[in-house]
């Protein structure tokens, strides 16, 4: 009996701690490190991608230890769909395949883990999988697609996930840790790496060479992927390309059906594109929010100063991901209508030029706070040259004072040569000698009151 293949791509980033991210992409990276770190792509799809376009050729893929986990033993012990009768299906025998690769992209010090969870199911029984129970509370369901998603996504800080997933995650967050002390030669602890509830991305692309064409078929696995959603929409993605692939694109999952084998490896890029894209937005603006936070809280010279370099930095990179986005399109001309729709539908061109304006204007902002401050900062630093300065001059006078200071005119013994400045008159002398610390007072008081003025100014 014919069967269909069913391949899960799961595409889950790795979260950085802010602070961390912030100091890393202000350090230099050894890259000789990485290349010797790093080994061929294991993902089929991406290398023949890379090696047609080289879009993503810095992409690295680092190894990960091996995975004793079976994820055929957790379908079978733990996680199985029920379909529209409550029946348990038994999923473990289809199980054909499943691994886990971890990339890593310098440009914008970004970690990806990718899933690839492949089954061979035989029509009928397919049949029987796609089958749903329909409820109002569907938090909790446990139909197909959210049984393979419990394999390894994590939803809620209480979920129960599967052994395979967790060793996967844990292997995979030690892994990118060691490679970042190695790569920055800085110190990464296993806390400032975590991934994320909910943060998970998984397409199902189904080989279905006779059937394709076949509309209940197709209905049913729309129906199915629509249902697994905790937020749905009517609106999806059309046939295209004269029915030789079916789009349906949501949130949480999407359906990818074809008829050819190579269609895996066509469009599986575009899939991980967008979620590529979609993260790494979502992180920036996550980056900017707390920046600006930060200096609500307090804008101290110095933290100011950090600032900007940082919003420098990501200016940089957030042009460099703008023109990684073209160089993308520019690759996938022939499947740009499927991808424009896609990213119409998650916003992508809109997020990307809505983070360049915020950024660039954020940039402008920060520079005249700054030079706001610098200039605050120079006007106290006058005020205190000044006042030392008078303090100086005082200082002067005292010892002024206690050289001329005499009991009367006849224990006056003066150089001649001062006195006659004064006409000839030592009395003079005295008096002037008197009044000058008086004088010398006001005018003091006359300059800090007007430098205080100008400082409110």
């Amino acid at each position: 009996m014919r069967s269909v293949k069913l391949t899960f791509l799961g595409v889950q980033p790795i979260y950085i701690k802010s602070d961390l991210y912030l100091e890393l992409i202000l350090k230099k990276i050894n890259l000789q490190k990485l290349r010797e770190l790093s080994i061929p792509n294991s993902s089929i799809w991406l290398d023949r991608f890379i090696h047609n376009y080289e879009v993503y050729k810095d992409l690295y893929e680092i190894q990960l230890p091996e995975i004793e986990a079976d994820l055929k033993k957790d379908f079978y012990r733990s996680f199985h769909p029920l379909n529209k009768r409550n029946k348990t299906l038994k999923l473990s025998k289809y199980l054909s395949d499943s691994k886990a690769a971890l990339y890593f992209d310098p440009r914008f010090v970004y970690f990806i883990l990718i899933y690839h969870i492949d089954f061979e199911i035989p029509v009928d029984v397919l049949e029987s999988f796609l089958d749903y129970k329909p409820q109002e509370d569907n938090e909790d369901n446990k139909d197909f697609y959210n049984v393979v998603r419990d394999t390894f996504v994590r939803d809620s800080k209480k979920h129960k996930m599967g052994s395979w997933g967790i060793e996967v995650q844990d292997k995979a967050l030690e892994t990118a840790r060691q490679t970042l002390n190695m790569i920055y030669s800085t110190e990464v602890f296993i806390g400032d790496l975590s991934i994320l509830v909910s943060s998970c991305n998984i397409s199902n692309f189904v080989l279905a060479k006779e059937h394709i064409n076949n509309k209940k078929f197709v209905k049913k696995l729309i129906d199915l992927n629509i249902f697994a959603e905790k937020l749905t929409s009517n609106s999806t993605i059309k046939p295209l390309y004269n029915e030789m692939v079916y789009f349906s694109f949501h949130g949480r999952f999407h359906t990818i059906i074809v008829k050819n084998d190579s269609d895996f490896n066509r469009f599986q890029p575009l899939q991980f594109h967008i979620q590529y894209m979609w993260f790494l937005l979502e992180r920036y603006n996550e980056i900017m929010s707390r920046i600006n936070r930060t200096l609500l809280e307090t804008d101290s010279e110095k933290r100011i100063g950090k600032y900007v370099s940082v919003i420098h930095t990501m200016i940089n990179k957030i042009e460099f991901l703008r023109l990684h986005d073209m160089n993308f399109k520019h690759a996938i001309e022939v499947d740009i209508d499927i991808y424009e729709q896609n990213e119409t539908k998650w916003s992508i061109a809109k997020l990307l030029d809505g983070l360049r304006g915020y950024v660039t204007y954020f940039k402008d902002y920060m520079e005249r706070l700054y030079n706001r401050k610098n200039t605050v900062f120079q006007k106290r630093l006058n005020f205190i040259l000044i006042a030392i300065s008078f303090m100086q001059l005082l200082a002067l006078v005292s010892v002024w004072n206690d050289y001329l200071s005499m009991v009367n005119l006849s224990n006056l013994n003066v150089d001649r040569r001062i006195i006659d400045i004064f006409g000839n008159d030592a009395s003079s002398l005295l008096n002037f000698n008197l009044y000058m610390p008086v004088v010398l007072l006001v005018l003091m008081i006359m300059g800090s009151l007007y430098l205080w003025k100008s400082k409110r100014d």
